[in-house]
């Protein structure tokens, strides 16, 4: 199989684990059945396994003579090798399958459940998060999470602070962190982005109903 299409497969498969990490932490339960995802990973092994059986088949029809017997040799090959192929035995099903139950409990332990009104409008989260920034004081908008303490500040406020200050801890009272921050620490926190920008339209709903 080709170099491209090994790493666009890659892309592909690890595309799908984030949108399912996402799913898991903030999505409803249509987008969290974890069948979907497994049956689009089905796909991704069937597409490889097809590159992979037509190269090799290749090989074997191209020590024939005319074309008549490079074509029957070459569908022989390919319809031999199809016959044995289950996608869910492969080793890379089977790793995406346990990455993706590890995603599973992961944000089973660690779910923000969300708070609606009565006309279902998103309007907070839960407490297991701020969601205001603890340098200004208001809502998050581009939200990172400092790898080493876990704390979650909006963007342009930790970089501005850093700039004034480079040698900052962490700016939420009471953090046992003692590291200067870095902006290497500084990691985006999408799902967290993601549960804003619903909040954010949940709000603008209801001002258009208003």
């Amino acid at each position: 199989m080709g170099d491209f299409l090994q790493s666009e497969l890659e892309k592909a498969q690890q595309c799908l684990l984030e949108t399912y990490e996402l799913a898991a932490s903030y999505g409803d339960n249509e987008e969290k059945d974890t069948s979907k995802y497994l049956q689009l990973m089905e796909e991704i092994c069937q597409i490889r396994e097809v590159a992979i059986r037509n190269e090799d088949a290749l090989k074997v029809a191209m020590e024939e003579r005319s074309v008549a017997a490079f074509e029957s040799a070459f569908r022989g090959a390919v319809n031999r090798a199809e016959k044995k192929f289950q996608a869910k035995k492969t080793r890379e099903y089977k790793k995406f399958a346990n990455r993706l139950e590890e995603a599973s409990r992961s944000a089973s332990s660690d779910t923000i459940p969300s708070n609606k009104t009565k006309d279902g409008a998103l309007v907070e989260m839960d407490m297991q998060v701020n969601i205001y920034d603890p340098i200004t004081k208001k809502r998050m908008v581009d939200p990172v999470k400092n790898t080493i303490c876990g704390h979650i500040y909006e963007m342009k406020s930790i970089q501005d602070a850093i700039q004034i200050k480079p040698r900052l801890r962490c700016p939420v009272a009471g953090c046992g962190n003692n590291q200067y921050i870095n902006m290497s620490h500084l990691k985006p926190d999408n799902g967290l982005k993601l549960h804003l920008q619903r909040i954010a339209e949940g709000e603008n709903n209801n001002d258009s109903d208003d």
